[in-house]
């Protein structure tokens, strides 16, 4: 009784166990064979599940919630700027990094913009601001043929003691997210808001300015996803 009270209210358990139960089922029909492979690519490609979603999180737990339908624009045009700014050198990583969450920022105040100046739902702010970022990123990926820096690549598909980096970037990402809602002064507001619908704010600060976090702090998560998937993809590629 005890084991079932546990698992209904923990509800995140499930995940794990369907992960473990698919990986666990793919093994025994390939005999085993490529377990390693398959661990690996598992782990590095749901590593940009996982930042996306802690994104997703913050925006469902600061705002109305609905989710940011912005994102894979947003994505799109981060990596697409990003790597053109870096044009393969080594010493202008730092700087693409700072452009693709910069650009992440100004999406997220674009949106909060819409919400708030012409008084629409966030999802259809959120949407209508994808295709505006898509016709952007179409229109400046035109002939792209940039490959990301060496170092970058490199980091992005190498491993530390068997997992991958960009895995170890989500975990710390999520532990970051987790003190942020859970032990941080800021934490007890954040959830605050999530539960009190009639008004969004933190204790003395006007709803305004809890509305605003909800798109703005979550925004620059999809620029570092795109940042780390972009060379994973181009090296599975080769």
């Amino acid at each position: 009784m005890n084991g079932l009270a546990l698992l209904t209210s923990r509800p995140w358990i499930w995940s794990f166990i369907a992960t473990v139960a698919v990986w666990i089922i793919t093994i025994l029909f390939t005999g085993g064979a490529g377990a390693h492979g398959l661990s690996h690519a598992a782990f590095t490609f749901a590593s940009f599940s996982v930042i996306v979603g802690l994104g997703q999180m913050f925006v469902i737990t600061l705002g109305p919630g609905n989710i940011d339908l912005s994102v894979p624009a947003n994505m799109t045009l981060a990596a697409t700027l990003a790597l053109k700014l870096m044009d393969s050198q080594e010493g202008m990583i730092l700087a693409g990094l700072a452009v693709a969450l910069l650009i992440g920022l100004a999406v997220g105040i674009c949106n909060y913009a819409l919400i708030k100046l012409l008084r629409i739902p966030p999802i259809i702010a959120t949407l209508s601001m994808s295709f505006l970022i898509q016709s952007t990123a179409i229109w400046s990926n035109r002939g792209l043929r940039v490959k990301p820096p060496e170092s970058l690549a490199q980091f992005t598909t190498a491993s530390t003691f068997g997992i991958p980096n960009v895995a170890i970037v989500a975990l710390i990402l999520s532990v970051i997210g987790w003190v942020l809602l859970k032990r941080a002064s800021t934490g007890a507001g954040f959830l605050q808001s999530a539960r009190t619908r009639s008004r969004r704010a933190w204790p003395g600060s006007p709803p305004s300015m809890a509305r605003a976090s909800s798109p703005i702090c979550s925004a620059p998560f999809w620029p570092r996803s795109a940042a780390s998937c972009l060379p994973v993809s181009r090296a599975a590629r080769r």
